[in-house]
């Protein structure tokens, strides 16, 4: 049987020593754990009703949510497992109408605050940020946006404790700043961590334990353990079947140093209360970092609305979950140990029930407020073009077309429309007819009327089309005006509330801060490209310690190319060494940008970004989107690529990177000074970002500019390196010298002027369009880069074809210059035979001249 050994035993709870609860705080803490049972049997009701579509929820996990939620204090950081619901009730985090509205994803971050409808449900955020203003953390329930992502929420912990850590630091350095003031509390807070037992199968965890138990910090990651991942228990997901097992291997050692590792059973209240109230004491005052495993939980509905647990669990094991629930032998516990009746609590129950039913219905009521009224609009639309239609004899002279149109308003038209929002009685249900879900996605279905705001926008384009068709081959006269209002609408509520707050729109405010444009020099030799990046983060420490980076060998060595050579003698708290864990030392840049600092993450070679591409896609890159402006993570991620040596010291994946990062800057500086102006463009933004810096650069010659930390190169904005009038040459990075060296070659070889373009951002991409401007004069293009074919040069070229609308200007076939497909070689004729050379630049730009004008080239 896959179930645990242990007997029950509800007596053995009056045993446990050293905790005395008020009964205000038993009854209390029993009507949160009903409240989220109930919510959670409702729920699953909405969705097989199809009044929801899905639901993943966390029955069963009550009691140890409640005695996290117990020692959990404003200022302190949740970063969590989708199921930590009772946890959310129980710090006045989320209310039971939240709930639903997220149950039903609506779309208003007034009802819907975590995620305003843009993720499933049990998916929690809270909002310590609003177009461009940071609240005061340490007077709110902190909770780190949720990812579905099994583990994907550890590595960001790191970050957030450590935080905790550097504030302490500062304050016994230079006291408490007013800007500290709002993210903490002298360095008190906890960052909670918390993960179902199977997750921990995943790298992520291990990497993240071993991180907190390296850095003692004040972190504390509880795992849920039921027994199973879905349908596959422990056993084949954990070495000897056990966390216990494995995890006391961390445990500290008489320095204090390690891991501090409790067991308690889920279902035994006052051991919970016990366990965390100890573990989180010496974590909150010592910094000593813990994982408190919670098992012996069951799940009594089973993982989610999508699957009955019936199916891969034995009769032996739902009869064990059935008396080991958490509910049913805290009840027990309440009555036989203390003074509650099971009348008061049959009287709580009955409350709760009423309190759920109230919550549903006003969030549903809520939710189809808008789409009634959409549908009342469409609804008069379509009345007045049946009109016009009847008229005008539609129906005879254009009898196919006409009932098309009628098959599209026949539901609308049909559908009685409200007069005012739904509002439901107890007990009574809309017939399945009428109900939200009953097509199961958003297309349309035929006979039933369109329930979702797309489907009526649907209705109104497919109409629309119809019309303007009848209009046209028939001479009609058809009124659009109506339909072609409503579509609008419909798009631009389409629009607000799901295409926003991919970036934060903070970017621009590094002009308002009266930076230059552009670097300034005065007469001096040249220095290497690496001095110029030392200098450059020596005066952004000094003037800001908010600033901290970190990363693998940046702080004794002062990185592998020495551009922080002596930075962390000078700023001992602020160029912090990590060891080499690529994930977690993202998370904690990323936790620490959304604690208040401005973190700088160091990953030694662009090749091993792949080793963060995880978090940056899934939790970084969205994280704003995901949050419906909620919440910003400014962390800059700084690394070194393009051509080198080796396979793993000269890829450009760039295409990857963008694609699965949208919602990161992409910049791609040609040198270390446009890199520091790119740095200081995203140190005054919320948004985060991506440096790349030329590998090829650290010992190239540059001059060292006047205001390093007051210029900045504004992002999306492309540079003209040498103005040309025969063809176009776009590229970025390191590639910008190879293309200036065959630019001068073609002028004085060829007589060929080529005009060479920076892109110097790949995201944005050219925001004014220049690249445009270029082709009308050219009238020819060639991209050149070093990602794989058709990687960033496609994706170059269809920002200008489609987004600039440039194909009208070119008189010949753009041409793609990229690297072969496979992995660069090492070796010097390696690099010659992978990457673009001069040589193939040349060749490139003289196929166009020869297209543009035969006679004249061979």
């Amino acid at each position: 049987m896959n179930s645990p050994t242990s007997q029950l035993a509800a007596g053995n709870q009056g045993q446990n020593a050293g905790v005395e609860l008020d009964p205000a705080e038993i009854r209390r803490d029993y009507k949160v754990a009903t409240l989220s049972r109930k919510l959670s049997e409702v729920a699953r009701k909405e969705v097989a009703l199809g009044r929801a579509g899905f639901a993943i929820l966390g029955e069963g996990k009550e009691l140890a949510q409640i005695a996290m939620a117990n020692v959990f204090q404003p200022g302190d950081w949740r970063s969590g497992y989708y199921r930590d619901q009772t946890f959310m009730l129980a710090t006045g985090a989320l209310t039971p109408a939240q709930f639903f509205a997220q149950v039903y994803a609506h779309g208003d971050v007034a009802f819907e605050p975590s995620t305003a409808g843009r993720q499933m449900n049990a998916h929690y955020a809270s909002r310590y940020y609003t177009a461009g203003t940071w609240h005061d953390q340490t007077q709110m329930i902190n909770v780190a946006a949720d990812l579905s992502c099994t583990a994907g929420q550890l590595p960001r912990l790191i970050g957030l404790g450590y935080s905790s850590w550097h504030y302490r630091q500062l304050h016994q350095a230079h006291g408490t700043s007013e800007h500290s003031r709002r993210f903490s509390r002298e360095g008190q807070e906890v960052a909670f961590g918390t993960i179902g037992d199977a997750a921990t199968a995943e790298g992520h965890f291990w990497e993240t334990v071993n991180a907190m138990g390296v850095l003692q910090i004040p972190v504390a990651i509880s795992v849920w353990d039921n027994g199973y991942g879905i349908s596959v228990p422990t056993r084949l997901q954990t070495t000897k079947g056990s966390l216990a097992k494995i995890l006391p291997g961390f445990a500290s050692n008489e320095a204090g140093q390690g891991v501090a590792f409790y067991q308690v059973k889920g279902w035994d209240y006052l051991e919970l209360i016990r366990t965390y109230q100890q573990a989180i004491r010496h974590c909150r005052q010592d910094y000593q970092p813990c994982v408190i495993l919670v098992d012996e939980l069951t799940q009594p509905l089973g993982h989610s609305s999508s699957g009955n647990h019936a199916r891969y669990k034995s009769a032996e094991r739902l009869q064990w979950e059935q008396q080991h629930d958490c509910l049913v032998i805290f009840k027990q516990w309440i009555v036989e140990h203390t003074d509650i009746t099971a009348d008061e609590l049959h009287r709580i129950d009955a409350d709760v029930t009423e309190q759920v039913q109230t919550a549903k219905d006003a969030a549903y009521a809520a939710w189809q407020a808008d789409p009634a009224a959409a549908a009342r609009e469409l609804a008069a639309v379509m009345r007045q073009l049946d009109q016009e239609l009847t008229t005008q004899q539609t129906q005879t002279h254009h009898p196919e077309t006409y009932a098309q149109l009628q098959a599209i308003m026949a539901p609308v038209l049909g559908q009685e429309a409200p007069q005012a929002p739904v509002a439901l009685i107890h007990g009574h249900e809309r017939e399945p007819e009428s109900m939200a879900y009953t097509s199961g996605s958003a297309e349309l279905t035929t006979g039933y009327a369109p329930q979702h705001r797309g489907q009526l926008h649907a209705v109104a384009r497919r109409a629309l089309a119809l019309v303007r068709q009848l209009n046209h081959k028939a001479a009609s006269t058809l009124s659009t005006a109506a339909l072609e209002s409503f579509a609008t609408t419909q798009m631009e509520w389409g629009q607000a509330c799901y295409r926003t707050h991919l970036f934060s729109s903070t970017i621009t405010t590094a002009s308002q801060a009266g930076l230059a444009l552009a670097p300034q020099y005065s007469e001096g030799a040249e220095v290497d490209g690496r001095e110029v990046i030392r200098d450059y983060f020596y005066a952004k420490c000094a003037a800001d310690p908010q600033v901290v980076i970190m990363g693998e060998d940046v702080g004794g060595l002062g990185g592998v190319n020495l551009e922080f050579e002596g930075l962390q003698a000078a700023f001992p708290l602020q160029v912090v060494d990590t060891g080499i864990r690529e994930l977690t030392i993202l998370g904690q840049g990323h936790g620490m940008a959304m604690r208040g600092f401005r973190p700088v993450v160091d990953i030694q070679y662009l090749d091993y970004l792949l080793f963060c591409l995880q978090g940056m896609s899934d939790d970084i890159a969205c994280l704003h989107y995901r949050s419906a402006g909620g919440q910003v993570s400014p962390v800059i991620i700084r690394t070194k690529g393009h051509r080198l040596m080796g396979i793993w010291h000269s890829g450009s994946p760039m295409a990857m990177i963008m694609h699965a990062c949208r919602g990161i800057h992409l910049c791609t500086p040609r040198d270390m000074t446009r890199a520091c102006g790119m740095y200081e463009t995203l140190f005054h933004s919320d948004d985060p970002g991506i440096v790349i810096e030329p590998m090829n650069g650290y010992r190239k010659k540059e001059q060292m500019p006047m205001n390093l930390g007051s210029y900045h190169i504004p992002l999306g904005q492309i540079e003209v390196l040498r103005p040309g009038t025969d063809v176009t040459l776009v590229t970025y990075g390191a590639c910008c010298s190879i293309v200036m060296t065959a630019a001068t070659m073609l002028a004085e070889q060829f007589a060929v002027a080529a005009e060479v373009i920076d892109c110097q951002t790949l995201q944005p991409f050219d925001e004014a369009q220049h690249i445009k401007t270029s082709l009308r004069k050219t009238r020819s293009l060639v991209i050149i880069d070093e990602d794989v074919p058709g990687g960033a040069s496609a994706y170059i070229l269809q920002q200008l074809l489609e987004v600039q609308q440039a194909l009208a200007y070119l008189d010949t076939p753009p041409i793609t210059l990229a690297a072969a497909p496979n992995r660069p070689a090492y070796s010097l004729d390696g690099d010659y035979y992978c990457k673009p050379q001069v040589e193939d630049v040349l060749q490139a730009a003289l196929k166009i001249m020869r297209d543009k004008n035969p006679a004249g080239f061979a």
